[in-house]
């Protein structure tokens, strides 16, 4: 087993937006879905960037 991969740790949400490029889609967990649209709305407005966002509830993940 590789123990570097085991103690990868994710990026934040955050900085996965900010390395959004257009047709970029990240999938988080439905439970991080009302922080997930306050960070688009309010970081979207200052990076000027337009994120839209689709809930599968099948699956219970957001896409943006």
């Amino acid at each position: 087993m590789n123990d570097r991969a085991k103690n990868t740790v994710p990026k934040p949400i955050l900085a996965q937006l900010r390395e959004m490029e257009v047709g970029d889609i990240l999938v988080s967990p439905a439970e991080k879905r009302g922080s997930v649209k306050a960070m688009c709305s309010e970081y979207g407005f200052e990076w000027n960037k337009v994120f839209s966002t689709s809930v599968n509830r099948q699956e219970r993940t957001i896409s943006l």
